[in-house]
């Protein structure tokens, strides 16, 4: 788990914010968002030059807000709409979260077949608010930290970033208090009142695409985008109630097709000479700009304009599908990486702060969203599962110039529905300053663009300045690799396409990668008490284990004692000298088949012992680390490859209260019969316990490996509201305090608790699912677990003891 820190404000400041007065001082936020709104579809301009689409469309409201703030010329988005709205909800560029595609059912891609490109798999379940569900994006998200930082937070119109039946269709588990209009579906069944925006459809129909929650428009006159204008001012009326901040995030399904006839202002438009369909998109348009105006109009009204902030963006680029030369002087349009798919109009007003009138032409990303809300909204010292990859631009908003030169990142492994041009085709694209270079996934090809030159990406030039392309190939394909962005795959090979320079992909997932926590796990690390994580941020350094040799005795290590000399009911009495060893500074230990049977103290006879230690308890000359809440643990840990041998990283109470109310967590366990590839992490409580691993009452879940037998990094996040579990870079378990009905929380005992290795053996396939099969044993290799080190850390808000003079490490 990540932690991103800024400056705190003094406590002499700080002491003079309290209940409302604090609450005062943090501006109200909203986020007008656009749905598939180009760069020119507007009266303001973007560009040098005023278009002949600036003189087309009318959006006096746009205008008007870009006189109190700042316009920005460079901002860009992803070119289809999903993997916008995680990044803007979670920091990540597409190739980290990889909701790389538009989403809409569980478990279900909606990647077009192709002729030469199989499709890795992506995670079309969108993003999660929780760890565990496959093909999907756990993070964190920005409503969810603006509500923990005392915003009421609201949600009206498209969600489209968690598939249906996911925990994401519904916005309000990603942090929002309300949400009207928001589901699993990227478009709207229908924008006429008098269609029940889509409720009126065949029932299978409907119930994907009817905009939900609009019930008492039914039947009325009210087009769509009025509907959820006049929810949202009901929604800001409730939020000024609470004498909360707000943040309002009014995301429109316009002006998504299929376009509807807002009949307040297409007249206008076919007088102009417009199409039909051109009538209906500019109506469209000017219909979400008096939205815009409305929403200003509403703060002004209620006295709250001096401090509530608004933000205007679009998703995507404008739609251009039987529309061509739409996005003039750009090209192409959504679905594409040209500039036609990717730039949108972009205002941010910010009373008291923002110049007005003004103009900032430093590139941003979709993904800089996130931390400049939080900064915004006064939320300086957070912590999300996932990296930031945004930056914040709210120097810009104050008027400074941003870095010209930062390289931004496009990747688009799929392919879309629709194909005209390159729109849709399976691409990646880096800008950096003035040059561009898209790469193309079905030829192997890239092309070259100054953008400062020819913004409408005519002239191709590559072929000129290829020393360009290697340059720009390089920096593309190295950020793709950093991020293990999924790729195309070859259908005649089978293998990964190429990378933009050539290079070969070599797979190796965040679950996989030890090196996404240490950069060399398996050497040596040298920290003192205080040190910073070398990578995961708020963590400091506090004490380790290292199982260097000379910390023995008779080849055991120090530090850790026999956990109970008969232990388990399946299980014989442990002899830990013949089961287990400290050697070339790595603890193994193993299982050995008795030669004779053992009476275990259960009355069962059984022939098989293994290795358990736990940790000394406090008191003892070799004690060294008591665990317990707002503490990081890592342990390096492999296995050999036997099925049904079950390996253990455990913690347990040191409060002497009887199991299961002592409470209990289980870093890993791996009872799978037939695979080597699967950790589990369980809790137990008085609420939640369960005679066999994962049954019911557990708290449970697992995640896929490559193959535990190589070294992983195993970790575990303790809170005093909850606990998260990982493998190496990726999180795979969260419970939070009083979830799932789990009323008790032994786990904040200031006793601490002891952590216990063991390997478990069965025979009985009730035990867990697996069995032991001593026939396949190898003589000089038994079933053994292997721990290289384990590391502890602590954040700020660790209230123990000191940190134990640091006896192993």
């Amino acid at each position: 788990m990540l932690m991103m820190k800024y400056p705190l404000v003094s406590i002499a400041a700080a002491a003079l914010l309290s209940g409302n007065v604090a609450a005062q001082q943090k501006p109200n936020i909203i986020l007008f968002l656009v749905d598939d709104m180009g760069w020119q579809d507007t009266s303001l301009p973007f560009w040098k030059d005023t278009t002949e689409l600036n003189c087309t469309y009318e959006t006096p409201n746009m205008e008007r807000l870009a006189k109190k703030g700042v316009r920005f010329t460079h901002a860009y988005a992803c070119s289809i709409s999903s993997p916008s709205r995680v990044s803007l909800f979670t920091g990540a560029n597409a190739t980290q979260h990889k909701v790389t595609n538009w989403t809409l059912k569980k478990d279900t891609p909606t990647d077009r077949k192709n002729e030469t490109l199989d499709f890795e798999a992506w995670n079309y379940n969108g993003l999660c608010p929780e760890p565990g569900l496959e093909h999907s994006f756990y993070a964190k998200c920005l409503p969810q930290l603006l509500r923990e930082n005392g915003y009421t937070t609201m949600m009206v119109g498209k969600a489209h970033f968690g598939s249906m039946d996911t925990p994401a269709a519904d916005p309000l588990t990603i942090g929002f208090d309300y949400n009207i209009a928001g589901h699993a579906a990227g478009a709207m069944g229908s924008y006429l009142g008098e269609e029940g925006y889509g409720a009126s459809g065949k029932p299978e129909w409907a119930e994907i695409w009817a905009v939900p929650d609009l019930e008492k428009y039914h039947g009325t006159d009210t087009f769509l985008t009025e509907a959820l204008t006049l929810e949202a001012k009901g929604l800001m009326d409730k939020a000024l109630d609470q004498s909360k901040p707000f943040f309002l995030y009014m995301s429109h399904y316009a002006v998504h097709a299929p376009f509807g006839t807002d009949k307040r202002f297409y007249q206008k438009y076919t007088d102009k000479g417009l199409s039909h369909k051109e009538a209906q998109y500019a109506a469209l348009v000017e219909g979400m700009d008096k939205s815009l105006g409305d929403l200003m109009d509403y703060v002004d009204r209620k006295g709250i304009a001096d401090h509530t902030v608004i933000i205007f963006m679009s998703d995507n680029g404008g739609y251009t599908i039987g529309r061509a030369d739409k996005n003039v002087p750009l090209s192409e349009g959504k679905g594409s990486l040209k500039e036609g798919g990717i730039r949108e109009p972009m205002i941010v007003y910010y009373p008291n702060v923002t110049a007005s009138s003004t103009i900032n032409d430093t590139p941003v990303i979709i993904e800089d969203f996130f931390p400049t809300l939080l900064e915004i909204a006064g939320v300086r010292d957070y912590q999300t599962p996932q990296q930031i990859d945004g930056h914040s631009f709210m120097a810009q908003v104050k008027g400074q110039t941003g870095e010209k030169e930062r390289a931004l990142f496009f990747h688009y492994p799929n392919n879309w529905g629709e194909r005209v041009q390159t729109i849709g085709a399976p691409q990646s694209a880096v800008v950096e300053g003035d040059w561009k270079l898209i790469h193309y996934y079905e030829t192997g090809s890239s092309c070259l663009y100054n953008l400062n030159d020819d913004i409408s990406e005519k002239q191709d030039l590559s072929a000129r300045y290829p020393d360009k392309v290697k340059e720009l190939a390089k920096v593309l394909s190295d950020y793709l690799r950093i991020q293990h962005a999924t790729m195309p795959v070859l259908k005649t090979t089978g293998k990964f396409v190429p990378y933009p320079d050539g290079g070969e992909v070599e797979r190796k997932l965040p679950k996989d990668d030890e090196t996404l926590v240490y950069d060399n796990p398996g050497d040596a690390l040298y920290l003192k008490k205080g040190d910073m994580h070398p990578k995961m941020k708020g963590w400091s350094f506090y004490t380790a284990h290292e199982f260097n040799d000379k910390d023995t005795k008779k080849g055991l290590p120090l530090g850790f004692i026999e956990h109970r000399g008969l232990h388990m009911s399946r299980t014989a009495k442990v002899d830990n000298r013949k089961c287990s060893k400290v050697e070339d500074g790595v603890l193994r230990i193993w299982s050995v088949e008795e030669k004779d049977s053992i009476d275990n103290r259960f009355g069962k006879k059984v022939k098989y012992s293994h290795g358990c230690y736990r940790t000394s308890l406090p008191g003892s000359k070799e004690f060294w680390c008591n665990f317990t809440e707002n503490m990081r643990i890592e342990i390096r840990f492999k296995r050999t490859p036997y099925v049904g041998f079950n390996d253990a990283l455990w913690f347990m109470g040191n409060n002497n209260r009887p199991w299961p109310k002592n409470g209990e967590i289980d870093l890993l366990e791996n009872p799978k019969k037939t695979l080597n590839d699967c950790a589990h992490f369980t809790l137990h409580s008085a609420n939640h316990y369960a005679g066999v691993v994962g049954g019911g009452g557990s708290v449970t879940s697992s995640i896929n490996l490559a193959d535990m037998s190589q070294w992983n990094i195993y970790w575990l996040e303790w809170y005093p509201d909850r606990i998260v579990g990982g493998v190496n870079g990726q999180a795979y378990f969260e419970h939070r305090k009083g979830a799932d009905g789990n009323t008790d929380w032994p786990w904040s005992d200031p006793l601490g608790f002891f952590l216990i290795f063991s390997t478990g053996i069965s025979t009985n396939p009730n035990a867990w699912p697996g069995a032991i099969i001593p026939s396949e044993w190898k003589k000089e290799t038994m079933p053994a677990m292997y721990i290289d080190w384990i590391r502890v850390y602590v954040n700020d808000e660790y209230k123990g003891e000191k940190a134990p003079a640091v006896k192993y490490y």
